[in-house]
């Protein structure tokens, strides 16, 4: 949006080993396209090769420029930093650099080169702070090339600018923000100022420790599965059990147990370190070849021994052998007011296990870790270290691999007057006046009558888990076809992983019929599947004006495709629903692709925890289509579909210009709606 005020854009990819994968232009389209091949891939050994891909754009760009470098990782091509900084310097070029991760523990070339350029490195944890650096290049890439050199020097500066609560700006060699109440900076022509009551929050400084608490649990008590396939973890608990006990000051002294197939039982309490030291030391991996193992007996004697009060982390990578018993094991647990806290670090035997240990955990007020890696367990009893010293509780015991690694940012909020500038609605045009306007809207109620216009369109992702989904469309399909009287024809196409292009559009509705007989669910364990494929795919082949359901569990493996399959939808006026039925993969996974393509066309996502709930949806479909109800309305969650069909009205404000003339039509700009429940 801004080619007319630099000469050209320059963007470029690294990673180890490196190849040449840069594009120099100026044309809007050629960049798009380059950036929408990109995507993440490999890179398992951290280091990569930052400087060359750095050294290859600076080689590119015009002087006086600025480059920005978005990396987690340091620079694997160290011995480049002495020529690459001297050919940033001798072409006027700042570097700002984006470091969202450890930088592998090391990256001080980035803030050696940053330095020398006058540039800035922003380190953060959290990668949705990339948002924050590109909100501000493009709100602010308008004013030219001296407000993107000038770049705030801090995130806490470009979230402000973000959240709108820097309203006044000074341009010195950097933006900074200035109290947004002085007199000297007044709003821009068609802007107003007002004043808002504002929640502000930013990082601050940890508060001091508290002083060491008093003893004032049972035991801390490791149970530990000693088959063959857990020497790593055994390794990993030796390693750290002293830091843990010569850091605990909660416990009143410890349990420690080992369980295998067959079970003997071997546990100890005491609250000689020395004696636990022992007896950890002494414990092997050995045998534990078919996988269950005797945990609920392990669990069962070490927490009779315990204290009450006490918390006892399980180390395990397999199910239990004894899965009968966990009713009485969480029975002994809640008698003793303790708490169970596991550490998964395998598929736990795979279909073998039947949520046992997360079923005690939850019943005893713990939780279960579930770790892909072996290496994470040390994270783990880093962890509990911290937590037998007070320093924080078990109450914050990390659910997943994501709360272990990325630390709790720290806030300190609180309210403030904020000053802003706010937009003058334009006046309206000579001959019209403007008015509110008052207007009853019941969604759910018959429609006014609507002309046939584009196609309905059904994408279903095929994958094993959507057979209730698939089920439901197919009873449902031909209630919705005799009801139709909004749509020309019928769009049907399916999809998994991998991609097969299958999709049909007719009117004919024994052909419609006939294409979702031969769906039937299968495949797709690894969770991702090609939705964005077969949007595409579906979208070339609709009418203009159409109206398309997306059908799936799963998060989309090809979402960077995500603009182009935007621009073909609306190109062609089509608006996308999505019905999500399962996790989508989950917030790992799951980066809001499908609200994000919704949102670009106009439509929505409705998020269902029940697969059995899905009826209720393609209920709501037949209603759209058949004029009852309008896909504008289209719910959200299962919640608002309900409220809906119980005929809900509220009453919409619309602020318009209106012509004085009769006959003469009016110009209808929308202001904010105001929904008032009747």
């Amino acid at each position: 949006a801004t080619s007319g005020i630099f000469d050209k854009y320059v963007i470029g990819t690294f990673s180890d080993p490196y190849t040449s994968h840069v594009v120099e232009s100026d044309d809007v389209a050629t960049i798009n396209t380059f950036v929408s091949g990109i995507s993440a891939s490999a890179g398992g050994d951290c280091p990569e090769m930052a400087l060359q891909g750095i050294r290859e754009v600076a080689q590119r760009v015009s002087e006086g420029s600025v480059i920005f470098v978005f990396t987690d990782a340091s620079s694997k091509d160290l011995h480049l930093e002495s020529s690459v900084q001297d050919l940033l310097l001798s072409k006027n070029i700042r570097l700002n650099v984006m470091a969202t991760g450890s930088l592998c523990g090391k990256g001080e070339e980035f803030t050696r080169l940053t330095d020398a350029t006058s540039g800035t490195i922003y380190k953060t944890p959290n990668k949705a702070d990339v948002d924050y650096v590109m909100n501000y290049i493009k709100n602010f890439a308008k004013y030219g090339i001296r407000f993107i050199r000038g770049m705030p020097t801090t995130l806490i500066d470009l979230k402000e600018i973000a959240n709108g609560t820097c309203s006044c700006r000074s341009i010195v060699e950097n933006l900074v923000c200035i109290p947004p109440d002085e007199d000297e900076c007044p709003c821009p022509e068609g802007y107003e100022r007002v004043e808002v009551r504002k929640k502000v929050c930013r990082l601050c400084r940890p508060p001091p420790p508290p002083p060491p608490p008093r003893p004032k649990f049972g035991s801390l008590g490791f149970v530990i599965d000693h088959s063959g396939s857990m020497g790593s973890e055994i390794s990993a608990v030796k390693a750290s059990i002293k830091a843990i006990l010569a850091a605990n000051k909660l416990f009143k002294d410890y349990v420690i147990g080992k369980f295998n197939d067959p079970y003997k039982k071997s546990v100890i309490r005491s609250s000689n370190k020395g004696t636990i030291v022992s007896f950890l030391n002494a414990i092997t991996a050995t045998g534990g070849a078919d996988c269950p193992e005797y945990s609920m007996s392990g669990l069962r004697d070490a927490v009779k021994l315990a204290k009450k009060r006490s918390v006892i982390i399980m180390f395990t990578d397999a199910s239990a052998k004894d899965a009968g018993m966990k009713n009485m094991v969480a029975s002994l647990f809640k008698a003793k007011k303790s708490r169970l806290f596991v550490v998964a670090t395998g598929n736990l035997c795979g279909r073998r296990y039947s949520k046992e240990y997360h079923y005690v955990a939850k019943e005893s007020g713990g939780a279960v870790i579930s770790l892909s890696s072996k290496s994470f367990v040390s994270d783990v009893l880093s962890f509990i270290k911290k937590a037998a010293a007070g320093d924080v509780s078990f109450d914050e015991f990390p659910k997943d691999e994501h709360e272990l690694t990325t630390p709790k940012p720290i806030h300190c909020c609180s309210i403030t007057v904020v000053r802003r500038c706010k937009k003058v609605k334009l006046p309206c045009p000579p001959g019209y006046s403007r008015v509110v306007m008052r207007q009853k809207v019941c969604p759910m109620l018959p429609q006014c009558p609507v002309r046939r216009a584009g196609s309905l369109g059904f994408i279903i992702d095929d994958s094993g888990s959507m057979g209730a989904e698939i089920f439901a469309v197919k009873s449902q399909i031909t209630s919705i076809i005799s009801k139709n009287v909004r749509f020309f024809d019928y769009v049907m196409g399916r999809f998994g992983d991998p991609y097969v292009k299958n999709v049909i559009r007719s009117a004919d509705e024994s052909e419609i019929l006939d294409f979702l007989g031969d769906i039937t669910p299968s495949g797709g364990a690894d969770c991702p599947e090609f939705a964005m494929s077969a949007l595409e795919d579906a979208a070339m082949l609709a009418r203009d004006y159409s109206i398309f359901i997306l059908f799936t569990d799963a998060a989309a493996k090809d979402s960077h495709k995500l603009l182009s399959v935007a621009a073909l939808l609306n190109s062609k006026n089509i608006k996308l629903f999505v019905v999500a039925t399962g996790t989508l993969c989950g917030p790992k996974v799951y980066s809001e692709e499908f609200h994000d393509l919704a949102s670009r066309t106009g439509g929505a996502v409705m998020t269902l925890t029940a697969k059995t709930s899905i009826s209720e949806v393609l209920e709501f479909i037949g209603m759209a289509a058949s004029g009852e109800a309008s896909f504008h309305h289209f719910p959200e969650s299962l919640s608002e579909l309900r409220k809906l069909k119980c005929k809900k009205c509220w009453v919409q404000e619309v602020s318009t210009c209106c012509c004085h003339g009769i006959g003469d039509g009016c110009h209808f700009h929308h202001g904010h709606h105001h929904h008032h429940p009747h």
